[in-house]
């Protein structure tokens, strides 16, 4: 796979940590855990699955709380690219910070935003979902978002 020109991609990180409590905590939540027994956390196959399209245009938008373990999960993304919201929201708010920060650094930017705690198990199909930016980059707004429920 090859990375598209000018997409960014766009990862709000964040969360409570209570919707898989005790396993996911406040101090830890599910997007920092290995869910899956692969040896990666959540967020870091995220990065596995977006790195070859993306390059190094990644942007995770996460709590100041998670902020030095986003870093240390990543080392690969420059710690500038992980910001720290000014006070916890929701996704909407951190993907507006994103796309406020991205317009100001690059203005031809295409941006996706991906959640650092979905699962994908079929990459092929992930990977075909690419064919969507193609229509995003010639669209107003520029702004797509990949779900959980891409279909074969």
């Amino acid at each position: 796979m090859t990375s598209i020109d000018n997409f960014w991609a766009v990862v709000p990180a964040g969360g409570a940590g209570t919707r898989l409590w005790p396993l996911s905590r406040s101090s830890s939540p599910k997007f920092l855990r290995d869910l899956t027994g692969t040896g990666r956390s959540l967020l870091q196959g995220t990065w596995d699955r977006l790195e070859p399209l993306v390059d190094d245009r990644f942007l995770v938008v996460t709590g100041q709380a998670h902020r030095e373990a986003v870093v240390a999960q990543l080392p690969q993304v420059p710690a500038e690219a992980v910001v720290a919201e000014p006070s916890a929201r929701d996704s909407m708010a951190a993907i507006g910070l994103a796309a406020a920060m991205l317009e100001r650094r690059d203005p031809e930017a295409v941006m996706g935003s991906f959640a650092a705690d979905h699962v994908i198990t079929d990459p092929a199909v992930f990977g075909a979902a690419r064919s969507l930016v193609g229509p995003v980059r010639t669209s107003p707004g520029r702004h797509c978002h990949f779900d959980r429920k891409l279909q074969q």
